[in-house]
């Protein structure tokens, strides 16, 4: 399958696909009772901590680097 085939919204457990993020994170929570981690800067929610420090890096450490340049 190629990237035009794909969507963010697929459950990695059970491959089901979902409308949207937040119907993702709680199909995880309800159907693999999956922890969900929140970011402590915005409260976007991910399932796996690479993905929530990834999203820290990129979303937040650089917008706090942006403002004393």
């Amino acid at each position: 399958m190629g990237l035009f085939g794909r969507s963010k919204n697929v459950c990695e457990y059970c491959k089901e696909k979902l409308d949207s993020y937040s119907d993702l994170m709680s199909h995880a929570r309800r159907v693999h009772h999956k922890t969900i981690l929140k970011c402590t800067g915005c409260g976007k929610e991910f399932l796996h901590e690479k993905d929530r420090l990834h999203h820290a890096r990129e979303e937040h450490e650089n917008k706090v680097k942006d403002r004393y340049r």
